[in-house]
Order: structure tokens, then C-alpha cells, then sequence
């Protein structure tokens, strides 16, 4: 149980899920969902929120603002300061002051109310998309049709490689612990998720850029990060074995390549935007090591 010295609350999950948290503090928190299933399903809906949010915006975030929204912007600078101001030379020293300035403002200003109910209309609408775009990515939806079930039935091993996968390949801070601290991740990850060996990947061209622990199927699972020279990342997903059996092949997500096997009483997945030979070349290079 959580000592009153431990309490977690739900700003410390909101902290643990955006990777705030030091690393005393990030074990801490891990050694309360351990023990706490309802606060770590909590946590993982948030971060499937995140990951469905950032897919849903990668592309919107990338685009300039738009000319009309630029127009209005300085349209409402000069109709509340004036076109008669010198913006280059305006300073607070050759000025009146900023209490005389607007004093003098006030009798020029236009009414803001329509510029007010188009803002909260931009911001309506923009929470609608959001809405929208989350509920299409985590809500519940209508019953796929017979196609559209084939396809992504069913959500087991793979499915939870692929979203680890892109919901932390590609982050700023991707792993929780780095390679450079090998000793301590895999003492960790064994502790964890029951598997701490660390495979080197180096002959198929993939470096080991560390790991971190992430929601299993049936136990916590490990999560390990490779890349390549040319910045290519791939991830080794593991867990304990459970009674559901690869499927083959796998299906991920378009463009990334799949190889899922057993051994030693688990279960792996090795996962990325790889060539076919070089993720068969990788894995099996994984699975003679998690053998030994």
C-alpha cells in the first residue's frame, strides 16, 4: 500500500504521463500503478488521448496561419492604436505614459463585442475538431463491417507493439532510461517486466538507444528503442508469454515491418519502419540472444 508520505494524487499522474517527473519520483509513481490497476488504466488512457491528439493535429500544427487570420490581427492594432503610429520609434520614454495613452484610446476605440464572439466561435469550433478527432481515435464507435473487422481484429500482441511504438519511437524523450546506464535499465526491466537482457542489434545496423516499461496485454511489458545511422528507429517490444499465439504475418500500420516470436517464456515483438531483410536479420539476431 502507499504510505501517507507517498501519496500519489492525479497532478502527479498528469506529470508521470508527460515525463515531468525526476527519477526518484517516476519510480514511485510506477510502484503505485503497480499496485493501483484502476489509477494505471487511468494513465493509459491518457496516453493513448496524447498519441491519438498528436496524430490527429501532426499535420495542422505544420501550417503557416492563415493570411486572413494575419489581416485581422493588425486591422485590430490599428484600429485601437491609430494608423498615425510610429511603431519603430514608440518607446516608453519618448511617449506619454501607457494609463495616458489609453485614456486618450478609449474615445476611438471600437466596440469589441463582435471581435470577442468571433474568438469564442473559433475556439468552439476549435474544440469541436478536437472532440471530434479524440472520439474517433479512443471513443466507442459503430461495429466495423465484415472488411473492416478482418483487418484489425485481433488487438493482441502486435497491436500493443504498434501503439508503444508510435506513441514513443518518435518523442523528444522516447525511453525512460538511456544506454548509457545499461546496469541500471536492465536490472530494472527484469525487475519489472521479468526480462532485463539488453540484445545487440549492431550487425543489422541498429544502435540501442535504451528503454522504458509500457502496458503489456496480460503484465508490464518492456520497451526497447534502436536506430540506425540514418536516424530510422525500431523498437523490441517483450511481455510474458500468455495463451494467445502469433499470427502471421502481423499486421501493423502501412509502412512499418513486423516480426513477432517466443522464447524463453516470452513473447516479442520486434517492430519499425524497416526493410523486410533487415527486421528478419534484426530479429533473429534477438531471439539467439533472449535464448541464451
Amino acid at each position: 500500500m502507499t504510505s501517507p508520505r507517498e501519496h500519489v494524487d492525479e497532478s502527479d499522474l498528469h506529470a508521470f504521463v508527460d515525463g515531468e517527473l525526476d527519477a526518484e519520483n517516476r519510480r514511485r509513481i510506477e510502484n503505485h500503478l503497480h499496485d493501483h490497476a484502476e489509477d494505471a488504466a487511468l494513465v493509459e488512457g491518457w496516453r493513448r488521448q496524447n498519441a491519438a491528439l498528436r496524430a490527429a493535429f501532426a499535420q495542422t500544427v505544420k501550417e503557416p496561419l492563415p493570411a486572413g487570420l494575419r489581416t485581422a490581427t493588425v486591422t485590430s492594432l490599428t484600429r485601437s492604436f491609430g494608423s498615425g503610429v510610429n511603431w519603430a520609434r514608440f518607446s516608453p520614454s519618448k511617449g506619454a505614459s501607457l494609463r495616458a495613452m489609453r485614456r486618450s484610446d478609449t474615445s476611438r476605440r471600437p466596440p469589441r463585442r463582435p471581435a470577442i464572439i468571433m474568438s469564442l466561435l473559433t475556439l468552439l469550433a476549435g474544440a469541436v475538431v478536437a472532440g471530434a478527432a479524440l472520439l474517433a481515435f479512443t471513443g466507442p464507435a459503430s461495429p466495423p463491417s465484415a472488411p473492416q473487422r478482418a483487418m484489425i481484429e485481433p488487438p493482441g500482441l502486435v497491436a500493443h507493439a504498434q501503439l508503444a511504438y508510435l506513441t514513443f519511437a518518435q518523442d523528444s524523450r522516447p525511453v525512460e532510461i538511456g544506454a548509457d546506464r545499461k546496469a541500471e535499465l536492465s536490472s530494472w526491466l527484469g525487475e519489472r517486466a521479468g526480462f532485463g537482457r539488453l540484445p545487440d542489434l549492431a550487425n543489422a545496423g541498429l544502435e540501442l538507444v535504451g528503454g522504458r516499461l509500457v502496458p503489456g496485454v496480460i503484465s508490464p511489458a518492456g520497451l526497447l528503442i534502436y536506430q540506425s545511422a540514418a536516424g530510422v528507429r525500431a523498437a523490441l517490444y517483450f511481455e510474458r508469454a500468455g495463451g494467445e499465439r502469433p499470427s502471421a504475418p502481423p499486421k501493423t500500420a502501412p509502412g512499418l515491418a513486423a516480426v513477432e516470436w517466443r522464447a524463453a517464456g516470452f513473447a516479442f515483438v520486434l517492430i519499425g519502419p524497416l526493410a523486410t531483410e533487415t527486421a528478419r536479420a534484426a530479429a533473429e539476431s534477438a531471439a539467439g540472444q533472449a535464448s541464451r
